[in-house]
């Protein structure tokens, strides 16, 4: 269970007993809406996620001296009395006066474990992305022509290893790989009905995986993108299904060698918790603020059902039609060489549709902001779908260490 440490300051003014009740009192309350643990210390130490609760007034030099020693944005946890919400607001004034950065958790226990939880997911999702090891395997494709990413921000900035792997070596190796019977099986019996693909296509499909997993394996990739047409011209196989696998199995693995919406799915996913679509915007209505997304591969883990097509563009190969079931969303992306532009908005999935002059998994997603910027200055066609709503969360990691 992750864990959260705590430093509790309260003047000696007040009486030490009524203090340590109410700190076991306020920690018990917290703790009970959390799915983490909550650990009270004395002094700020190395690691990990560190919180303050403001027990009283007249401790707000002494909290200041803790700020000093930890990391930012420092978090302030004030209850309604004692004048420990007065003390936090002068605190955290100056912390913003001298430059840094925080913010006042304060309400129901609920409200503010809900704080914690979320800062908890940024501070792990930065300390997941940060070294990680990215493969692109063959470069980006050619119509991708505002996706990419500038090499040497992600290795300083980040200290992301991108990892380039020859297109060619994943064609060879799927060309050399034994499909696995069962896993062949496996996708045609959970479908709710196959469409274009014979029986070998289904089998090129899986090779494709077989050869793309044991590259993710050897060379130690945490998330990776493939230029997969080529697979379509050289092959006439596609990657949809191999790339919805390596999503159900928590790697995440974006098309086309697009590597703004593969970091735009990595941080999703390690924010959210959720596995993510990565689409094309195939439609938008700025009037009524919807917008369908498509693509030919899709999570399995995310369809209520699915169908086996054929890849839409080439009609070659395995292309995934998934039913996503209608709730509440994310959509976003980053964007930009050093990704220090944002858009996202929560929203509703309305539902799914089978339209045969778009990609196969089609969703129709509804939104309460306005979508004009997507056509006024969007930042390129890859966008990301969470299920749930998480556009705070991940505006905070974007502004914490993305955003110019």
């Amino acid at each position: 269970m992750d864990t959260i440490k705590v430093i509790v300051r309260a003047s000696p003014l007040h009486g030490a007993q009524e203090m340590a009740r109410l700190k076991t009192r306020l920690l018990s309350e917290i703790g009970k809406q959390a799915d983490f643990a909550l650990q009270e210390v004395e002094f700020p130490s190395e690691g990990g996620l560190t919180a303050i609760l403001v027990l009283t007034g007249g401790v707000e030099r002494e909290v200041l001296k803790l700020v000093s020693m930890l990391p930012s944005p420092t978090l302030l946890i004030a209850h309604s009395g004692h004048n420990s919400l007065p003390a936090c607001l002068e605190v955290l004034a100056r912390i913003r006066q001298d430059g840094g950065e925080g913010e006042i958790l304060f309400g129901s226990a609920q409200a503010v474990s809900s704080g914690l939880r979320r800062e908890l997911q940024v501070a792990r999702a930065w300390e997941s992305l940060r070294f990680s090891r990215v493969g692109l395997i063959g470069e980006p494709s050619d119509w991708l022509v505002a996706s990419d990413v500038d090499r040497a921000f992600l290795r300083g900035q980040l200290g992301i290893e991108l990892v380039p792997i020859d297109i060619d070596e994943l064609a060879v190796r799927i060309q050399s790989a034994p499909p696995s019977r069962s896993d062949v099986s496996r996708l045609a019996k959970g479908a709710k009905v196959t469409g274009e693909p014979t029986k070998e296509e289904l089998k090129d499909a899986v090779a494709v995986y077989t050869a793309l997993r044991s590259l993710v394996d050897e060379n130690r990739l945490a998330a990776c993108t493939v230029r997969c047409f080529d697979l379509v011209s050289r092959l006439r196989t596609t990657g949809c299904y191999a790339l919805s696998r390596l999503n159900d199995e928590r790697i995440p693995s974006g098309c086309e060698g697009d590597l703004q919406a593969l970091f735009s799915m990595y941080v999703g996913i390690l924010l959210s918790g959720e596995l993510a679509f990565m689409g094309n915007i195939a439609s938008v209505d700025t009037a009524n603020r919807s917008i369908m997304l498509a693509h030919c591969t899709c999570p399995l883990s995310l369809a209520a059902s699915y169908a086996i097509r054929s890849h839409f563009e080439s009609g070659i190969g395995v292309g995934i039609s998934a039913e996503i079931n209608p709730g509440p969303c994310t959509l976003f992306r980053l964007g930009g060489e050093r990704l220090d532009h944002l858009f996202v908005r929560e929203g509703e999935i309305e539902g799914t549709s089978e339209r045969e002059d778009l990609c196969r998994t089609q969703v129709a997603i509804a939104v309460s902001e306005p979508i004009a910027p997507l056509l006024t200055s969007p930042l390129g066609n890859h966008h990301i779908l969470l299920p749930g709503h998480h556009g705070d969360t991940i505006e905070r990691f974007f502004h914490r260490f993305l955003s110019p």
